[in-house]
């Protein structure tokens, strides 16, 4: 029980800054006609400077075989739960034009504004590199894969380069040719402040967000998206997670994957998977659907699968 109270309080932060940006947003603080710049400004700028900044930071990092690998890992999670969404679309009957929209959405964990402050807090500031590095095959999986899913079409290669990909090919770059050493201090502090800016931000936007999707929101006939997405993100995919841990062993020096593995498969759908999908054309109502039902069941199950996962790598 004590080790649940932990992971309790470590998750608690974030959600409670998602609640804060709810609360903004219902007292009409947070403004939706903000959240369009206040959005790019955080992809753009902040979430950029906390990449860079961390990357910096980090001593003796360099592109070796384990920086190679921990992005597969991250490309092939994505894959994995594309894979659960499929099926479960399949096993649910819902409708091919709503199925896109739910594989795309349901596939896609909350890989970054929540996952990188519950790892912090559970594992500790080491993990931070590592999750980056793993968001990095992320990105690249859903801007490729994903799109194909969601469109069965159309794929535009620019959406690989985006703002935080281009910052970690930067950020490593610039570390091998002396990272912190060569950047003049007032520009590194200007770096730290705004990196430090951007999980809180990106919270309160995704609280915000989630408060105005709500006012809209409308359950399926018989809750048979809600029903699906939750079987798909909240269960089937921690699930196959966890067996996955079990069973098969890490590569040398890579063993702290499997506690990246664990915060990856406890979290809910991404919420900024609805943004990809209204600018595509696609079934908006099912990805509202799809992510509002796993971020609630997710209050309840985040924590347990994070204790299971803690039990199995131990």
């Amino acid at each position: 029980m004590d080790g649940l109270s932990l992971i309790l309080v470590s998750i608690l932060p974030p959600f409670l800054l998602l609640g804060l940006g709810a609360l903004a947003r219902k007292v009409n603080w947070l403004k939706a006609e903000a959240d369009s710049s206040l959005s790019m400004v955080t992809i753009r700028i902040l979430y950029p400077c906390f990449i860079i900044y961390h990357i910096l930071c980090t001593d003796h990092l360099e592109v070796t075989s384990v920086s190679v690998l921990t992005p597969i890992f991250g490309f092939l999670s994505i894959l994995i739960g594309f894979a659960l969404a499929w099926m479960t679309s399949r096993a649910f009957r819902i409708e091919p034009k709503a199925a896109k929209s739910f594989r795309f959405c349901s596939g896609i964990f909350n890989y970054g504004f929540i996952a990188i402050p519950v790892a912090n807090s559970i594992f500790g500031s080491n993990i931070i590199v590592r999750i980056i590095l793993f968001n990095l095959g992320v990105e690249i999986a859903i801007w490729t894969v994903g799109i194909l899913i969601l469109t069965q079409k159309k794929f535009r290669f620019s959406g690989i380069v985006n703002p935080p990909v281009i910052s970690v090919i930067l950020a490593l770059c610039l570390q091998s040719f002396g990272g912190v050493r060569i950047i003049p201090t007032y520009l590194f502090d200007v770096i730290q402040m705004l990196g430090q800016c951007s999980i809180p931000i990106g919270l309160l936007l995704i609280g915000g967000s989630f408060y105005q999707l709500m006012k809209n929101f409308k359950f399926s006939s018989h809750y048979k998206t809600e029903t699906a997405a939750v079987v798909t993100r909240n269960l089937l995919f921690p699930l196959c997670i966890m067996l996955f841990i079990l069973l098969i062993p890490m590569p040398v020096g890579m063993e702290w994957m499997n506690q990246i593995l664990i915060i990856q498969a406890a979290m809910p759908a991404g919420i900024f998977a609805v943004v990809i999908v209204g600018s595509y054309s696609e079934d908006r109502e099912t990805a509202m659907r799809s992510i509002m039902s796993t971020m609630v069941a997710g209050v309840l199950t985040v924590p347990v699968w994070i204790a299971i996962g803690l039990r199995v790598i131990n």
